[in-house]
């Protein structure tokens, strides 16, 4: 009594678990492939988790690196409730005067520029943005200070704020750098700061300059800005949103007649930086990873099961000898956590090295700027949980069965067999891993089978030997719609002068990668119009990419700024106008639509203009998106500083880069080109919201399949140990080996068959979730179910047929003498 009192009060507790502790490595040491093969199973499940976490995490949990991020908001035009537009300079101007639920509102537009470092342009990315800008995220500079009030106001300095990465790569970080004279489009501008390290070095933009608005951008008709707020201290979200129908309604009068319905959304700004396809995406390949841990888990189970049918006798004397049954579970626990705290910190290793192998991968998945992909001390904690949970769930249930049963029978050494309630057990979680992997099978196929009908998509136009490239008119260079037209046609003739091209054009935007101008058509005489695309191209954008014409003409070159308007339409354009506006014949038919002048971006009364031809649909957007209603502008009548330029090669494009820069030089030195990419790539690009998730589930999927059918061999392996002597006692009564063969797959049949039954109604389950990452492909698709089926089945039965063939082997006269 004084003994257990005193143990009572003291922390004996903490001998008792270090030399279990002790113990534990001690009798790992004494089985080193089992140490190894336990480790590494759970190193799998946990670093894997632990790698996704830190993507989840990362892209959606974290808050916000800027202080009191939930004061953030996007303002924007609301077309309808769910639907969010950008806005038009004087619609800004007025959001500013007349509200007074933010603390700052900003508007930004990006951009490409030229700076001009060492004698030669070097693009970057630019953010015009106005001067209360970063005052709504909050954030101040490393080196100098942020935009003035009045710096973005005609007639205020050129100046430039810096990126951390722009700094540290293209200045080499000289802290000099503020106050330094910069060439931006050929015109000085003065560096006043550079940004902190964070979030804006993920950002596109590597230089940001004020947003001064012209007499010509004061228009209500182009909506070309976005716009970020902060909420003053005390304004709810909802407050805001109500001042803003509010001012949206005061400004109905001056608005377009069209705009009559719209509104004005304001919603936090997190909320719009992660898509849902590719929040469901990481969702989904987080649960591939999660039934990836739950297998690993049944199958450390199996082991230690099998390993604690072995100490039932150590237990067993252990037990004699004084030891409770609560003790023995103690150490037993404890043994299961030393092992899965080795697992743990080896599958935090394994995170470190998954993260890194997959960052380039993510690059193409267009991740926010504010995603912080790493191993921190979140993804620490998260793994050291998952270690714990893993301990427990697979150490109880094992460790119960070792420590239970009869003394006599365990110390009997003539006690043949194991339990039944250990082998359904054994059972039951392999049963569980072939359900989980035939889910994850069937998902990977259903994503590989979306893959491939994605890849099937036409695009609309022939993308081989064709290569595109980013560059931006400088203002001061050419600061009229007639310079620029100019530079369009003297740009594609210098072009096709080149030996190894063999077309070339210029338009505002390329297929695959979307379009940024939107407008809205209609038809004089009739009611209602149709939301469209606004695509400027020159009159060689058809022969380039080999887009077909259906009926009419394409753009000519007579269609200049002086003659009378035109545009041609794509084939889902037409379709629209006939079905909503019954517009059958649309060739020389009379719309009216928005026509954005050269100057960034006014936007005169909507004009009339000719439909002169039909084309057959290009994708405009990524391959799985819905095909856009597409209005294409002659250049000549819409002009605009931002363009792109599409040459077709006769060889492979980059080999004709070289005379292509320098017939650009030829035309203006001081031109930069960006965003060079072939239209492969760029369709490669397109693919990658279907790719990247294919692939991995499909990984994930195989590990799943191989750690079953580990499960399934672990069990009938052990089984055929434990019934080898009813084997040989049958041979020698006359089975077959054949007869033992059909049995041992028999019990490998009845587990696969009944882990499909479950994992079917998993499947089921599944449905949901796939449905809005699917392309063409039901998520009940039989011949996907029924591959997966198949597959499974024929992993279960690849793992039994080596017990099984041991099983037949049996030698009964060996047995039997060995056995006595």
């Amino acid at each position: 009594m004084k003994e257990e009192h005193r143990d009572g009060r003291s922390l004996r507790w903490i001998e008792t678990l270090v030399s279990d502790l002790r113990h534990g490595l001690g009798a790992l040491k004494r089985d080193p492939g089992f140490a190894i093969t336990a480790i590494g199973v759970l190193a799998l499940g946990i670093g894997a988790n632990a790698a996704m976490f830190s993507l989840v995490d990362g892209v959606l949990l974290k808050p916000l690196p800027f202080p009191e991020p939930d004061r953030i908001v996007r303002v924007a035009e609301a077309p309808t409730p769910t639907s969010r537009n950008n806005t038009t300079t004087l619609n800004f101007v007025d959001w500013k005067r007349l509200s007074t639920s933010f603390e700052a509102l900003a508007a930004e537009d990006p951009t490409r520029v030229a700076v001009t470092l060492g004698g030669e342009p070097a693009p970057f990315m630019c953010n015009r943005v106005s001067a209360d800008y970063f005052d709504v995220f909050g954030v101040r500079t490393s080196m100098g200070r942020t935009f003035a009030t009045g710096e973005d106001q005609p007639g205020a300095g050129a100046v430039v704020v810096l990126s951390s990465v722009a700094w540290q790569t293209r200045f080499g970080g000289d802290p000099g750098v503020v106050g330094r004279e910069l060439l931006v489009d050929g015109e000085p501008h003065r560096v006043i700061g550079v940004l902190p390290p964070g979030p804006f070095d993920r950002d596109r933009a590597s230089l940001w300059k004020p947003l001064v608005f012209t007499p010509e951008q004061l228009t209500r008709g182009h909506h070309w800005l976005s716009a970020v707020a902060r909420l003053r201290p005390g304004v709810s979200l909802e407050q805001a949103r109500a001042e803003m129908q509010a001012v949206s309604r005061r400004l109905a009068d001056v608005n377009p007649p069209w705009k009559k319905d719209w509104g004005v959304g304001v919603d936090r700004y997190d909320q719009g930086l992660v898509s849902d396809p590719l929040r469901r995406s990481i969702y989904l390949a987080w649960g591939a990873v999660v039934m990836v841990l739950l297998i690993a888990c049944a199958n450390l189970a199996n082991l230690l099961l099998a390993k604690g049918s072995t100490r039932r006798k150590e237990m067993a004397v252990r037990s004699s000898l004084g030891a409770s049954r609560g003790r023995l579970i103690a150490q037993l626990l404890t043994e299961g956590l030393v092992l899965c705290l080795l697992g743990g910190a080896s599958g935090v290793a394994l995170a470190f090295v998954f993260v890194r192998a997959a960052v380039p991968v993510l690059s193409s998945l267009s991740l926010p700027p504010t995603a912080d992909i790493t191993v921190d001390i979140r993804v620490l904690g998260f793994s050291a949980v998952i270690a714990l949970a893993v301990s427990l769930l697979v150490g109880l249930v094992p460790s119960l069965q070792t420590a239970s049963g009869e003394l006599i029978q365990a110390l009997n050494h003539g006690a043949w067999g194991s339990s039944g309630a250990r082998e359904r057990l054994r059972r039951a979680l392999v049963t569980a891993e072939v359900a989980a992997s035939l889910v994850l099978i069937c998902g990977a196929l259903l994503m590989l089978k979306s893959l491939l009908r994605v890849q099937q998509v036409d695009a609309g136009v022939r993308i081989r030997n064709v290569i595109t490239m980013a560059t931006d008119l400088p203002m001061g260079s050419y600061p009229t719609a007639e310079k620029a037209t100019a530079f369009y046609r003297t740009v594609v003739e210098h072009l096709q002068s080149v030996s190894q091209v063999e077309r070339a054009a210029v338009s505002s935007d390329v297929p695959l990668l979307g379009v940024r101008g939107g407008d809205f058509m209609t038809v004089p005489g009739r009611e209602g119009g149709v939301g469209v695309r606004f695509k400027r191209v020159d009159p060689g954008y058809l022969g380039t990419l080999e887009i077909r014409l259906r009926s009419g003409r394409g753009i000519a070159r007579e269609d200049r700024a002086d003659a009378p308007r035109v545009v041609m339409i794509n084939a889902e354009l037409a379709r629209q106008l006939r079905e909503q506006l019954a517009i059958t014949s649309p060739i020389g038919q009379t719309v009216r639509v928005g026509s954005p002048a050269y100057v960034k971006q006014k936007d005169v009364d909507p004009s009339e203009a000719e439909i002169v031809g039909v084309i057959s649909d290009e994708r405009t957007g990524s391959l799985q998106e819905t095909q856009n209603p597409v209005v294409y502008v002659p250049l000549a009548q819409v002009p605009r500083p931002e363009i792109r330029i599409i040459v077709r090669t006769h060889g492979e494009p980059e080999t004709a880069m070289a005379g292509i820069r320098k017939a650009i030089q030829q035309i203006d030195p001081h031109l930069a080109l960006s965003d060079v990419r072939t239209m492969e790539q760029i369709r490669e690009r397109s693919l990658s919201g279907v790719k990247q998730p294919a692939w991995v589930i499909g990984v994930f999927a195989g590990v799943a399949a191989l750690l079953a059918a580990l499960g399934l061999y672990g069990v009938l392996s052990h089984l055929v140990t434990q019934q080898r002597r009813e084997i040989g006692i049958r041979m020698a009564l006359g089975a077959r080996p054949w007869d033992v063969l059909a049995h041992v797959l028999g019990n490998a049949l009845s587990m696969v068959a009944l882990g499909l039954a479950l994992g079917t109604m998993g499947v089921l389950a599944l449905t949901k979730v796939m449905r809005g990452v699917l392309f063409e492909v039901s998520p009940l698709d039989p011949t996907a179910f029924a591959a997966a089926c198949i597959a499974t089945a024929f992993i279960g039965l690849a793992a039994g047929f080596i017990p099984a063939g041991r099983a037949a082997r049996v030698a009964p006269v060996e047995v039997l003498r060995d056995e006595g």
